[in-house]
C-alpha cells in the first residue's frame, strides 16, 4: 500500500488523537488560524467523523470497530472469557503485555491496557468528568488559573450533570447515598449526579462525547490547515540544541518512513506511549516513566430489593450484548475529600426492562477508585534491546501497593457493603472485589508536571518538557498528584494551558 501525501513541514505536530491531543489541536487552531497542524496516530480511523464515541453506534457495528482498536498482537487482545474481559482488557483495548496466569494481580500492573485507533481511549471511555478536589489539584498552579482551564475543558467535553432523566430508582439510590455519606464532607460538598461528558437526549441514552466533540469542526476535516494521519506511528522526535525540529513518522501499512519538520511538537500518546516515545527519541530525564500512579479499583453489583424499576421502557428494546452502559439510567458521584474520603465513588443504576424476555429489575453497579500513595519506584522501564509489536522499546511495568493503599481499599469495600445493606443484596459473585492493577485505565505521573526542574518531573506548569523551547507532553501522565477522580477532565484542562503556550510560541514566530 502506498502512503498518503503528507506535508514535509508544519507549524504544530501533535502525536496522539485522544481528548488531550484533540484539545491542543483545536485550541491552537482557534488561537492561530494560520497554523498548519498535523495529527498522527498509529491506529486506524474507525469512523468518518474522527474520534466518534463508539457507544453512540449500534451494538454490532460497535463491536466490529472495537476489534480494530485492539492492537497488533493477538496475545494481548481481549479473549472470549467474559470474566477476564471484565477484569483485564475490555473490548476496544489491548494489554501492554500478554497475561500470565501466575502473575500476581497487584504486582507489575498486569491489567494495563491501551487502545490503538484514532481517538485513542477517548472513543471507548466512560465519559465520567468531575473536577479534581482538595489534594488532587495541582498545588503549584494558581487556583483561579486551574479553575479557568477546567471550565474550558468542561466546555470542550460538553460536561453536564443532567445526562439522565429523573427516575424513581435513581431518586432512591441518590437518597440512600446521601444519607450514608453526606455527613463526611465539608460544607457545600455532597453526593450528587455525576458530571458526564455527553449531550442529553430525551427518551434515549445520552450522546457520549468522544474526541470528535473536542475537535469540533476539525473532526470533519477543518479548513485545510489541519489533518489527521491514521496508521502512522511517530518513531522519534527530532531535536537540536534544546529545540524540537520535527519527527520521524512511519506509515504502517506501507512501511514508509519520512520526516516532518515542525515549529512545535506535542506528544499526547497516552501515559505509557508518551514516555516510550521520548525514551526512543533519546529524551530521557530522570523522572521519565517514574511516579507511575494508578487508582486501585474496587467493584461490586447490587440487586435492589423491592426497588422501583428505573422506568426506561420508552427507549424500546435493545440488542443487549453485555455492554451494561446500554442499560444505564443514571450515574451518581460519591466525591473524594481530603481529609476524610480517600476514594472517588461512581454508582450506576441499571434497568433490565429494555431486554426482551427479561423481567424489569433495578441493579446498581459500584466502582470505587482510590488515591494511591505515589512512589518513584512505581515506573515504566523501557528496553534497549527488545521491541513491542509496533517496533518501539518494550515496556516493563514495576508497580506495587503500599500499606496505606491497602487501608484505602478496605475503606472502599466497607463503603460498598454499607450501600448493599441499605439497598438489597450483592449479586452472587459480584461482592466487592479489588480488580487487578491497571484495570482503572487511569495511569498518571509518567511525564509529570513540576514546579521546578529538580529531577522529579518531566515538564513545567505549561506541559513543556524541561530543557526544551517547543516540546510539550499531554495526557494523564502529566498529572503529578495522587488522585481518585477520573483524570480526563484534569488532563484536558492541562492541555488547554499547553495550547496557550504553544499558541504564544507560534505567534511570536509569526506563524
Amino acid at each position: 500500500m502506498s502512503r498518503p501525501e503528507l506535508p514535509t513541514e508544519v507549524d504544530l505536530l501533535v502525536v496522539g488523537s485522544g481528548p488531550v491531543g484533540s484539545a491542543i489541536a483545536r485550541r491552537v487552531h482557534e488561537a492561530v488560524p494560520s497554523a498548519r497542524i498535523l495529527m498522527a496516530d498509529l491506529g486506524p480511523r474507525l469512523t468518518g467523523e474522527a474520534g466518534l464515541h463508539l457507544s453512540n453506534l449500534p451494538a454490532q457495528e460497535r463491536g466490529e470497530l472495537q476489534a480494530k482498536s485492539q492492537g497488533r498482537d493477538p496475545r494481548t487482545a481481549p479473549g472470549e472469557d467474559q470474566a477476564l474481559v471484565k477484569k483485564y482488557a475490555d473490548r476496544g483495548t489491548h494489554l501492554v503485555a500478554p497475561r500470565h496466569e501466575e502473575q500476581p494481580e497487584q504486582e507489575g500492573m498486569p491489567a494495563a491496557v491501551m487502545s490503538s485507533n484514532v481517538g485513542g481511549m477517548g472513543v471507548h471511555w466512560a465519559c465520567t468528568a468531575p473536577r479534581p478536589l482538595d489534594s488532587e489539584r495541582v498545588p503549584f498552579l494558581p487556583e483561579e488559573e486551574l479553575d479557568a482551564a477546567l471550565g474550558v475543558a468542561e466546555d470542550l467535553l460538553s460536561v453536564t450533570q443532567d445526562a439522565f432523566e429523573d427516575t424513581a430508582g435513581g431518586q432512591l439510590v441518590l437518597k440512600t447515598l446521601s444519607e450514608l455519606f453526606d455527613g463526611d464532607y465539608p460544607d457545600g460538598r455532597h453526593v450528587q449526579p455525576m458530571p458526564l461528558a455527553c449531550t442529553p437526549r430525551s427518551g434515549a441514552l445520552p450522546r457520549w462525547a468522544g474526541p470528535d466533540v473536542v475537535l469540533g469542526p476539525l473532526a470533519h476535516g477543518g479548513d485545510g490547515r489541519f489533518g489527521i494521519m491514521a496508521d502512522t506511528i511517530c518513531r522519534r522526535v527530532l531535536f537540536e540544541d534544546g529545540r524540537a525540529v520535527g519527527a520521524v513518522l512511519q506509515h504502517l501499512p506501507s512501511g514508509t518512513e519520512f520526516k516532518v519538520r515542525a515549529r512545535a511538537v506535542a506528544v499526547a500518546a497516552d501515559a505509557l506511549r508518551t514516555p516510550q516515545l521520548l525514551w526512543a527519541s533519546g529524551i530521557r530525564p530522570h523522572a521519565l516513566g517514574r511516579y507511575l500512579n494508578d487508582q486501585p479499583k474496587t467493584v461490586s453489583s447490587v440487586q435492589v430489593k423491592d426497588g422501583p424499576a428505573a422506568g426506561i421502557e420508552a427507549r424500546g428494546s435493545v440488542d443487549f450484548t453485555g455492554d451494561i452502559r446500554d442499560l444505564e439510567t443514571g450515574r451518581f458521584w460519591v466525591p473524594f475529600a481530603d481529609p476524610g474520603r480517600t476514594s472517588h465513588g461512581q454508582v450506576m443504576t441499571l434497568d433490565t426492562s429494555p431486554i426482551d424476555g427479561v423481567d424489569p429489575e433495578l441493579f446498581v453497579g459500584m466502582v470505587w477508585y482510590g488515591a494511591k500513595e505515589i512512589q518513584a519506584s512505581d515506573r515504566v522501564e523501557f528496553s534497549t534491546t527488545e521491541a513491542d509489536a509496533y517496533g518501539m522499546p518494550k515496556m516493563t511495568i514495576h508497580y506495587s501497593l503500599t500499606e496505606r493503599d491497602r487501608e484505602g481499599i478496605a475503606r472502599a469495600r466497607a463503603d460498598q457493603e454499607k450501600i448493599a445493606a441499605r439497598l438489597g443484596d450483592f449479586l452472587p459473585g459480584n461482592e466487592p472485589e479489588l480488580f487487578p492493577a491497571g484495570s482503572s485505565k487511569h495511569y498518571q505521573g509518567t511525564v509529570r508536571m513540576g514546579a521546578a526542574d529538580d529531577g522529579t518531573s518531566v515538564c513545567d506548569s505549561f506541559s513543556r518538557v524541561w530543557g526544551f523551547e517547543n516540546l510539550y507532553v499531554g495526557g494523564n501522565g502529566v498529572i503529578p498528584t495522587s488522585t481518585a477522580v477520573n483524570p480526563t477532565l484534569t488532563s484536558v484542562a492541562l492541555a488547554v494551558r499547553a495550547a496557550e503556550s504553544i499558541s504564544a510560541l507560534l505567534a511570536r514566530e509569526n506563524c
